[in-house]
């Protein structure tokens, strides 16, 4: 693979002077970010054909991540890569990356890295994208730029350009939702007669998550008994922990829930540690799996739920794992390395099935066609577009923390779209 190092010391030069050119692979810049006309059945008798970042034989991507949670996710994408290249590429071409760029969370910062991406370095798709606050939704819904990641933020979902490999994860009309939660706590537990406490983060996007999770215990029957985004939002950080660990403690009519879902970047494990300190009998869950938290105070003994497979033994995972220590041997598991592979392994798949004949539109059919499908066995559920870019794969797995190992407990089980609200 390929790997070409960004020259930063001159991104706002470059992102200032993008709002002004527009690059093309070919010919036509006014039909778009890099596009090129023939005949066809288009407008006017000619078929748009956009083949930016596209040769005989290379196709260049590149991304934007959030390095403090998502900075893994280019070695994912570096390993999943080097196997198709090392391999002869598909059909005829090998991918060449362009290194991610780290957005710092920024919106602004990420929306100048997209139109740099796009009209300086001229990708053909954007890959990964991975970042709490991306700042490109407009730009590549309305330049039509196909972008692939992990799909919880809300640019990825109603539009048909921008594809998660486990769908549009918080849609933000919060009307759409899946009862995957509610199914993995069923076979973990065995029953739905328990309450469930929910607490996040201060902000909207929290707010939109909790609800659809409490969405998703509901609909299978759980009693939710508290539904709170009310922890510091980063960069805020937590002081006193005990004013929210005395209303989790007696959140179920005064006493203690059966299970508490703690949703946070920074706190999570210190309201697990002093939940934990304080006597609390029931069972603790966070969707953080981070080896680097292993052995950290009120992280022993959590359940961590995940939207896909973490589980190391399972084959395609197993493989995966030879494939990211292949290019960085000393690489731990995480969601981003996972999340990055995974990304890749879709965009592969659809440029496989999207033939010899690569523009953006073939590609962008082939993926909206209602006919591809991407599902890696027992690790990521079965998403079809234009269906998931409304609605989340409705699937979840489920880890025990045990000392300084992950112990699989629920494999990946698949639920049900549901309606909120």
């Amino acid at each position: 693979m390929t790997l070409h190092r960004r020259r930063r010391g001159v991104l706002a030069l470059l992102a200032t002077a993008a709002l002004l050119t527009t690059a093309c692979s070919e010919s036509t810049p006014d039909d778009g970010a890099g596009t090129a006309s023939g005949e066809g059945g288009g407008e006017g008798g000619e078929e748009t054909r956009t083949t930016r970042g596209v040769t005989d034989s290379t196709i260049t991507v590149g991304g934007v991540v959030y390095d403090v949670y998502f900075g893994d996710a280019r070695v994912g994408v570096e390993a999943r890569i080097a196997e198709l290249n090392e391999a002869g590429g598909v059909h005829g071409r090998t991918i060449e990356v362009i290194e991610a760029e780290n957005d710092n969370n920024e919106a602004t910062r990420g929306q100048e890295a997209v139109q740099r991406l796009v009209e300086q370095e001229e990708v053909f798709a954007l890959l990964p994208v991975l970042s709490g606050q991306f700042g490109g939704g407009d730009y590549i819904v309305e330049n039509q730029i196909p972008t692939f990641g992990w799909g919880t933020h809300p640019a990825f979902c109603g539009n048909d350009v921008a594809f998660g490999f486990t769908g549009c994860v918080s849609n933000p009309s919060l009307e759409i939702g899946s009862n995957a939660l509610g199914t993995v706590l069923e076979e973990q537990f065995g029953t739905t007669d328990m309450s469930v406490a929910f607490i996040g983060e201060d902000n909207d996007s929290s707010r939109g998550g909790l609800e659809l999770l409490a969405a998703s215990v509901e609909d299978k029957g759980f009693d939710v008994v508290m539904n709170e985004a009310s922890l510091p939002a980063p960069p805020d950080v937590l002081g006193e922990p005990s004013p929210f660990v005395t209303s989790l403690m007696t959140a179920d009519d005064g006493g203690q829930p059966d299970i508490i879902y703690i949703v946070a970047t920074l706190s999570g494990t210190a309201i697990s540690d002093a939940l934990q300190n304080a006597g609390y009998e029931g069972t603790i869950i966070t969707p953080s799996y981070s080896p680097l938290l292993l052995g950290a105070p009120g992280y022993d003994g959590v359940f961590v739920n995940t939207q896909f497979s973490m589980d190391p033994e399972v084959e395609a995972n197993a493989a995966m794992l030879e494939a990211v220590q292949a290019v960085a041997p000393d690489q731990q598991l995480n969601l981003a390395v996972s999340a990055g592979y995974w990304s890749t392994d879709l965009f592969i798949k659809a440029l496989e099935e999207t033939g010899e004949d690569l523009t953006v539109e073939n590609l962008l059919a082939t993926l909206n066609s209602g006919d591809f499908t991407f599902e890696v066995p027992n690790v990521v559920g079965e998403s079809t577009w234009p269906e998931n870019h409304e609605g989340p794969v409705p699937c979840a797995a489920m880890t025990e923390v045990d000392g300084e190992e992950f112990i699989p407990t629920i494999p990946l089980v698949c639920g049900e779209t549901i309606t909120v609200g």
